[in-house]
């Protein structure tokens, strides 16, 4: 029952500083990190101090908030990869088939919002945002 060829899971480190803490100290051979909350230098010292850490996941925000040395020295030692992160709810519908839908000459605005499924006004939202309503 060994964990061999499967690829390690990545430790999510958020919350308050003592669960980072907590989290950090419980997974000490873990070697896959993903920082969500703005890190202070005691945060990396721990990090590289208590666990086996090969590869660190950061979102783009909470990279522009680390100094670009710390980043710098970091790296020496670890692989630091900036992550692109959508915030808040998922979309429901998907802006390419929404716009393959509006870009369609033929076809009422009727017919497209029953071919996308999609209400009335969320149909004249997407339409205006991706600039397909004349003005």
């Amino acid at each position: 029952m060994g964990n061999g060829s499967g690829e390690a899971s990545i430790i999510e480190l958020k919350g308050t500083r003592d669960q980072i803490y907590q989290k950090i100290s419980s997974n000490g051979d873990a070697e896959e990190f993903f920082l969500k909350t703005k890190p202070n230098v005691m945060m990396f010292v721990v990090l590289l101090n208590e666990t086996n850490i090969k590869k660190l996941y950061i979102s783009e925000g909470i990279s522009k908030t680390i100094p670009k040395k710390i980043i710098g020295s970091l790296g020496k030692s670890i692989d630091i990869v900036v992550k692109k992160c959508s915030r808040g709810r998922p979309r429901e519908y998907d802006e390419k088939e929404v716009r393959m839908v509006l870009s369609k000459k033929t076809s009422s605005n009727q017919e497209k919002m029953k071919e996308l499924g999609m209400p009335r006004r969320t149909f004249f939202y997407w339409k205006r945002k991706l600039g397909f309503s004349k003005k």
